[in-house]
């Protein structure tokens, strides 16, 4: 598989009527040639940021390629449209929030292993980490330019609110990845 047809069918599945089931469609489908995928997207170190994990970004659909090392753990945050991740390599825990009055209640934990998928809604608050030796990889699919949807992400110890801002962002990241575990109010 070459990147441009990942490109092609996952901008074709943006294109139908429920764009996050049709994405997770092509990711289902992709699922057994995970080792392929890797290969095809072996250019991308998938490390520091977002800037540096993109492929294929457009105003309705961002394409990244999500590397996280042991022991890296983000702060609680949105992506500000749908997403739908298909674990390469690795293994993930997501922890997932729900907004209740304005504050962040803890709903579920999802732990990836290759060829799960995830999907979440364009209002679902999560928290990644890297449960094992072998870094976390994952063919991440977003409904949107996530560069410029206005996104959100929360202080890991007092769960405030705030605009996502990079610099921040890994600042919280840092701490998140220093604490015990993921948020639990």
């Amino acid at each position: 598989m070459k990147v441009h047809e990942l490109v092609a069918r996952c901008a074709l599945a943006r294109e139908s009527a429920d764009p996050m089931k049709s994405v997770r469609g092509v990711l289902e489908d992709l699922r057994g040639d995970i080792a392929e995928i890797e290969r095809t997207l072996g250019y991308i170190s998938g490390v520091g940021g977002n800037a540096r994990q993109v492929f294929y970004r457009s105003p309705d659909l961002t394409l990244l390629k999500v590397c996280f090392p042991n022991g890296r753990r983000t702060p609680p945050h949105d992506h500000g449209a749908w997403a739908t991740i298909l674990l390469l390599s690795g293994e993930e825990k997501n922890t997932l929030y729900r907004r209740d009055n304005g504050a962040l209640r803890k709903a579920s934990q999802v732990t990836l292993t290759p060829g799960s998928i995830l999907t979440m809604r364009a209002d679902t608050v999560h928290v990644a980490e890297c449960l094992s030796d072998k870094p976390a990889i994952g063919l991440h699919v977003y409904g949107g330019d996530i560069f410029e949807l206005p996104r959100r992400m929360w202080n890991p110890e007092t769960l405030e609110e705030h605009a996502l801002d990079w610099a921040l962002y890994e600042n919280f990241a840092r701490i998140a990845s220093k604490a015990a575990s993921a948020p639990a109010p």
